[in-house]
C-alpha cells in the first residue's frame, strides 16, 4: 500500500481508539463507576512519571518486595490507572508488585493515542522496571492491552504473558464493539493476537470470564489454541468484560498469581546448575 494510504489507516485507527476511549469514559462518568473508582484510589504516594520518547506517562507503581514478581499492566481502552487501584491492592496482598501506566493521550499522560505510541509506552514502562531491579517480570494485557502486550513481547525478556479478557484480532474486536465491517477493513491490520502468538516462545496464560458480553469466550479459546503448548486457559464465571477491574475479586486474580509463581519457579530451576536442579 502507498505510504499515504498507510498513514491514513493509522490515523483512522488512532481516531477510533480515541473516540471509543472517550465513549467508555463518558459511560463510566454517567453511571457512577468513575467516581466510585477514583474515590477508592489508594496509592497516591505511588504515582510516578515514565518518559516515553518526548511524552510523559502517568503511572502507579506498587512494590511488594525486592524479589517479588511484578506485573506490568497494559490496561484496556477507556481506562485510567486509578481504575486499577483495587487490583493492585489485591495483588500486593498476594505478594505481587505491579506497575500500571496510562498510554500516551490517556488520563494525565501527554501525547496522542496511536498504535506506535502504545507499544513504545509499554517498552518504556518495562525499562523502568528493569532499572528498579526487577527480575521476575510478567506482561499483563487486559482487553485492548492484550494486543499491546503481544506486540512488544518479542522485543523484551519476560517470564510470562497474561492475557485477560483479550481478543483474537483487533478487527474482530472492533466488530464486537459495534464498528461496521467496512470500517474495520479501513484500519491497519495491527494487534493481530492470533498471528503474534505464533511469533513468541514465552509461556502464555489466557484467562477469560464466561460472562463477558463484549468479547465472547470463543475468542479466548481461539487465542489459547494459537498459543499452542506454551498456553494455559482458565475460564472463570460471572464477570462482565470490565468486572475483574471494576470489581476485583480473588477468584479471578488468585489463579493468575499462582500461575506466575509456577512460571517463576520454573525459570529459577532452569537457571540452576544441572546437578543442583536434580536434587
Amino acid at each position: 500500500m502507498p505510504e499515504g494510504g498507510e498513514k491514513m489507516r493509522d490515523q483512522i485507527l488512532s481516531f477510533g481508539l480515541d473516540i471509543v476511549g472517550r465513549v467508555f469514559l463518558r459511560r463510566d462518568r454517567l453511571n457512577g463507576s468513575m467516581k466510585r473508582l477514583l474515590d477508592a484510589f489508594a496509592f497516591a504516594q505511588q504515582r510516578l512519571i515514565i518518559h516515553s520518547g518526548d511524552r510523559k506517562l502517568s503511572a502507579v507503581y506498587v512494590r511488594e518486595s525486592d524479589d517479588a514478581p511484578v506485573f506490568l499492566i497494559c490496561h484496556g481502552i477507556g481506562e485510567q490507572v486509578e481504575y486499577w487501584s483495587g487490583v493492585q491492592e489485591l495483588l500486593k496482598a498476594m505478594g505481587v508488585s505491579s506497575l500500571v501506566f496510562n498510554y500516551s493521550g490517556y488520563g494525565a499522560s501527554s501525547g496522542r493515542v496511536s498504535v506506535p505510541h502504545c507499544e513504545e509506552d509499554a517498552i518504556a514502562a518495562y525499562r523502568l522496571l528493569k532499572d528498579h531491579g526487577h527480575r521476575h517480570i510478567f506482561l499483563l494485557g487486559f482487553s485492548l492491552g492484550s494486543g499491546v502486550v503481544l506486540a512488544v513481547t518479542p522485543t523484551i525478556e519476560v517470564e510470562g504473558v497474561i492475557l485477560c479478557q483479550g481478543y483474537s484480532t483487533l478487527r474482530e474486536a472492533a466488530l464486537a464493539m459495534g464498528f461496521r465491517r467496512w470500517m474495520t477493513h479501513a484500519m491497519p491490520d495491527v494487534w493481530h493476537n492470533l498471528r503474534r502468538l505464533n511469533e513468541i516462545t514465552t509461556p502464555v496464560l489466557v484467562i477469560h470470564s464466561d460472562g463477558d458480553q463484549l468479547f465472547p469466550i470463543a475468542m479466548a479459546k481461539r487465542v489459547h489454541e494459537a498459543s499452542g503448548s506454551r498456553g494455559e486457559l482458565i475460564i472463570v464465571s460471572g464477570f462482565a468484560h470490565d468486572g475483574p477491574v471494576y470489581f476485583p475479586a480473588e477468584v479471578y486474580w488468585r489463579p493468575i498469581v499462582e500461575w506466575a509463581a509456577r512460571m517463576s519457579s520454573r525459570v529459577v530451576a532452569e537457571q540452576l546448575p544441572t546437578e543442583i536442579s536434580r536434587r
